[in-house]
């Protein structure tokens, strides 16, 4: 103690440590508080599980049991011969026959039941006439005694009892039930004893409960509390019962969970719930210390790291106050050479805080004692001292340059990414360990190396940017050796430059490049995720909506009508029948809903969604959407009330997204208002298209307000208020309109109702009419339906449709549906089968599913689009996976998502089949090539076979020996040259369909050369004219 009275350097030390240790104490002891409360509620609910599981299986055995006795009193064997033993006497021969027979069938089931140890049968007065025990034969059971085998209200039900066996002393259970006759009612009485063996293997199974953890059935037996089940049973350890506070709760009928001492007085952790139907308590205990051992080991493991931490900052501390101790003790022991007489003792300046100021003092006052004695030697020993320390402030200044540069150099060494520094020639001029590990050269080599020959162009035009955007950073992505992916960040340098100049001077670009391989595999992943999700959950959700939807139209159209009655039961279980089908396909609508959001937020964050931009008009959209929303406020009785301004220009964007985006906000004020009004409001601001959704309804808070664009994020108490959907509708709705280049907001009070807005970039007139589209949706299906009007029509027979899918629901759907409107339908299973059967016997149309055990469904259609004898049989994909691209690539014809609704399915097939053959060679003759190439890589994308021409003499020579099945052409091409026109009229070309393209009025011409009949679509074209006012075609 002494020693730390003299000592400030060791009363320092001493503080710091104590309060270390305190502090470490402190937070180990919070930590394992913290840690054992939320273990415990780990434990508890794996023990809630445990027992509920039990529960469960234990219900079920008792069934299993409880239907095998009454099925035993219901053989008819059994009946008859029971009948016969009660009539005869013991010696006739009858009595002996019937006895025989009643043995053979009861020992047999006995054998084959291991938990039977005996069945008997009893008379209606106890008497027992027959008992596979042939012991108990003749003597007297009463029906009242402790197994009782009837209840006492009705005796004819049947009443399982549990008891001790006088013979084993282990618990057993008897089922009785009574054996009946038409003529005489009860006539006899059949009891089976159950040993409690099965029940034992299910309670004591401990999957999931640690090592100590346990579970055991508990009854009461001769007046005590026995082991029906668990690790003790049979055993007689507890003579006079057992009891724990779990045990004792549960045998009073309380459930409940807690912290107690078992009935071996050990402490543990249980839950304890008692079996109503089987006057059983059933409990599961976990031992607390097995519980509660990784709190106490996490509190352990952080006051062990934390008393080593402040240990080695003790001795950080003890170094760091001898800095400043040393220069206290320096001018101590300076002052006591002064006062020992010694004018010559100076204290050394060792530092510039209040330390070395002291010792500037003592100085001084030194130096004025001195002056009296050698003016002259003051001045020169005055002048010594500042050179020295104007010295050591270099040096130190130095020093502490030295050790920052060396700080900044370790951290570039050291970073996991690599990371490059340019010239303002685009030379590398510095480079990291982890640039040279990642492209395996050496700095020697890398340095000076242009940053062109080693990223690639990516990297001039990143360095480019940079240049051109002082102060932002710019990210490129590009390749690494190896096949992997790399991305960089790029900023550039810039230092302050001459004032005559005005303006900063680029003095070369700072890279940092990270290896994003494996996010890129996350992100395939992910995308793999997604397919199988869609899969297995549209697959039964389609079934289901569309089973629900024949029973809703057979009910509708078949049986409703044939039910002519006036009884009331009749007409509201009628009602009801139609209101709960109806309840279901609306429920199965709403989770594809659902479903279809969480797949677009994952398709989203995925990058995998794909985008159809056009120029549209914000009234369209609106009136789509109010359309689709007007069934909403039927049923609410809310006013809708639209103010839009009529001159709003026009915008690029996605028409069904954001018809999605304005049904969601409707859908959502509707919701949320119980009265009043909703209005959708549309004007102008600035460069900028608002549309507004206002409500009356409840509002949002203004701190819950950033939580409805969160992801799964829904505003209010879900307990009570009942929140419908994911909470995704929003964030969704965010997500388009950021890809629009626009954005949203929610302004709202409590009680005043919301108003949600969103805001779209609008483009220019000029800009728009500079935007050049092809809907390469709607000129597929004008090739389709062309396809289709063309083809001689002559419906021999009935139609065949091969239905291919591993799922049998998914199949006698389909065949339901189909042989509804007039199909034949064969199925298949799996892929091979289903080329086989196409070989065998072709069927006019082929229905496929992907996802499929050996061969999936792509590689299906690959090899019949790639065998004469099935390359003519169009093919639909129907799957719960998205991956259009794939299939059209094959030369699939269709590809439709699986869902509840059968009519877009039954179209596409009765237009297939009305086509007759899978037509997939096109010609295309346009001299613009960018519009002919915009148009073959759509379509050769969707599975057709793409010919481009561009001179009428190249036209001449493909299409008499090619003969395709379709021609596209510009319309001004078309009607201006003559050789073109000259073979409209060859043989050959009567039933090729023509599609002529003409970009002026926005429209896409469809004739059929053979019949001259026409039909005119809203495709718009890349053409540069107009058709030929002359030509056969007819504009619509």
């Amino acid at each position: 103690m002494n020693f730390l009275k003299k000592s400030l350097l060791s009363k320092l030390v001493g503080y710091f440590f104590l309060l270390s240790a305190f502090t470490v104490s402190i937070l180990a002891w919070t930590v394992n508080d913290r840690a054992r409360d939320s273990l415990k509620q780990s434990v508890f609910d794996r023990l809630t599980v445990a027992t509920s599981l039990k529960e469960y299986q234990l219900n079920q055995w008792i069934d299993d049991q409880r239907r095998d006795v009454v099925l035993i009193s219901q053989l008819p064997e059994i009946q008859r011969e029971v009948e016969v033993l009660l009539k005869q006497k013991p010696g006739d021969e009858a009595y002996k026959t019937s006895y025989e027979i009643i043995k053979e069938y009861l020992t047999n089931i006995a054998g084959i039941k291991p938990q039977i140890d005996d069945i008997s049968i009893l008379t209606n007065g106890g008497i027992v006439v027959f008992s596979t025990d042939t012991k108990r034969v003749g003597k007297y059971q009463p029906l009242g005694n402790t197994t009782t085998y009837f209840n006492p209200e009705k005796d004819f039900v049947v009443k399982p009892n549990f008891y001790t066996s006088v013979i084993t002393g282990k618990p057993m259970m008897t089922f009785a039930t009574p054996i009946t006759s038409k003529e005489r009612g009860r006539v006899a009485v059949v009891a089976v004893d159950l040993n409690l063996d099965g029940i034992d293997a299910i309670i004591r199974e401990k999957t999931g409960l640690g090592k100590t953890g346990e579970t055991y059935l508990v009854g009461s037996l001769e007046r005590k509390n026995t082991f029906i089940s668990g690790e003790k049973y049979g055993q007689k350890v507890f003579v006079d019962g057992i009891s724990s506070i779990g045990i004792d709760s549960a045998m009073n009928a309380r459930d409940g969970s807690g912290l107690y001492k078992n009935y071996a007085k050990v402490p543990v952790i249980g839950v304890y719930v008692w079996l109503e139907n089987q006057n059983l308590a059933l409990l599961a205990e976990m031992n607390q210390s097995e519980a509660f051992a990784p709190a106490r080991q996490l509190a352990r493991d952080i006051l062990l790291l934390g008393l080593s931490s402040a240990t080695l900052l003790l001795v950080a501390v003890y170094l760091m106050s001898r800095r400043i101790t040393q220069p206290v003790l320096a001018i101590t022991n300076a002052a006591i050479e002064v006062a020992n007489g010694n004018l010559m003792s100076t204290a050394p300046v060792m530092t510039q805080d209040e330390i070395g100021i002291l010792a500037q003092a003592f100085n001084k006052m030194t130096s004025q004692l001195k002056l009296s004695n050698a003016q002259v030697s003051e001045y020169s020993r005055t002048l010594e001292h500042q050179v020295e320390e104007r010295t050591a402030e270099l040096a130190r200044a130095m020093s502490e340059t030295q050790a920052a540069l060396a700080y900044v150099g370790a951290v570039i060494d050291n970073l996991a990414d690599a990371l490059l520094v340019t010239d303002p020639n685009g030379r590398i001029n510095q480079a990291n360990p982890a640039l040279e590990v990642i492209y395996g050269l050496k700095e020697s080599v890398l340095l000076g190396q242009g940053v062109q020959q080693l990223l690639g162009e990516e990297a001039r035009t990143l360095i480019e940017e940079t240049k051109q955007n002082p102060g932002e950073a710019k990210t490129k992505e590009f390749k690494l050796p190896g096949n992997r992916i790399g991305k960089a960040v790029a900023t550039a340098i810039f230092k302050v430059g001459p004032a005559e100049a005005g303006e900063n001077l680029y003095t070369g670009t700072v890279i940092l490049i990270r290896d994003i391989t494996r996010e890129k595999e996350v992100d395939q992943m992910k995308t793999d995720f997604i397919s199988t999700v869609s899969h297995e959950l549209r697959t039964p959700l389609t079934s289901v909506l569309g089973f629900a939807k024949l029973i809703q139209k057979k009910l509708e159209e078949n049986i409703f009508p044939v039910i002519q009655t006036d009884d009331k039961k009749v007409q509201r279980a009628m009602r009801q029948v139609g209101e709960n089908i109806d309840i279901i396909v609306s429920e199965g609508q709403r989770l594809t809903t659902l479903i279809n959001d969480v797949l677009d937020v994952a398709k989203m964050e995925a990058g995998k969604l794909d985008w159809k931009m056009e120029p549209l008009r914000i009234t369209e959209i609106l009136d789509r959407a109010l359309a689709s929303t007007s069934a909403l406020f039927e049923q609410k009785g809310l006013q809708l009330v639209r103010e839009v301004d009529p001159e709003l220009p026009e915008f690029l964007g996605d028409r069904d997204r954001l018809i999605q985006v304005v049904i969601n906000l409707i859908s959502n004020a509707v919701k949320f208002t119980d009265q009043g009004a909703v209005t959708c409001k549309a004007y102008r601001a600035e460069r900028e298209i608002v549309v507004s959704v206002i409500d009356t309804g409840m509002g949002i808070a203004e701190v819950d307000q950033p939580k409805v664009f969160e992801k799964f994020k829904q505003v209010g108490d879900t307990l009570t208020d009942k929140p419908k959907g994911t909470g995704l509708g929003l964030p969704i709705c965010k997500e388009i309109l950021e890809h629009h280049g626009g954005r949203i907001w929610v302004e709202s009070k409590l009680g005043q109702g919301s108003i949600f807005s969103f805001a779209l970039p609008f483009i220019s007139s000029d800009a728009i009419s500079e935007i050049k589209t092809v809907d390469i949706d709607k000129l597929v299906q004008e090739l389709r339906d062309q396809a289709t009007s063309t083809q001689l029509t002559q419906n021999v027979g009935q139609k065949t449709v091969l239905v291919v899918d591993d799922d049998i629901s998914i199949r006698v759907l389909l065949r339901q549906q189909l042989e509804t409107v007039g199909y034949r339908v064969r199925e298949a299973e799996g892929g091979m089968e289903a080329i086989s059967q196409a070989k065998k016997d072709p069927p006019h149309l082929i229905i496929l599913d992907v996802m499929m055990p050996k061969i999936n469904g792509f590689d299906v259609a690959a090899v019949m689009k790639n065998d004469p004898l099935t390359m003519d049989i169009p093919i639909i994909i129907y799957s719960g996976i998205e991956d259009q691209n794939r299939a059209y690539r094959i030369g699939v014809d269709l590809y439709l998502t699986k869902s509840g609704e059968s009519e877009e399915l039954l179209k596409q097939v009765d237009l297939l089949i009305t086509q007759g053959t899978s037509k997939k060679k096109v010609f295309i003759v346009d001299e613009d090539v960018s519009t002919m190439r915009t148009l073959a890589e759509a379509l050769e994308a969707r599975g057709y076979s793409v010919v481009e021409i561009m001179t009428g003499e190249e036209f001449k020579e493909r299409v008499q020996t090619l003969q395709p099945d379709m021609i596209i052409a510009d319309a001004d091409f078309w009607t201006q040259s003559e050789i073109v026109r000259s073979l409209q009229y060859e043989k050959g070309m009567q039933n090729i369909s023509l599609l002529l393209l003409r970009s002026k009025a926005d429209e896409t011409m469809m004739i059929n050369s053979g019949n001259g009949n026409s039909a005119g679509s809203e495709i718009p074209s890349d053409s540069s004219s107009e058709a030929d006012p002359n030509n056969s075609s007819v504009s619509s």
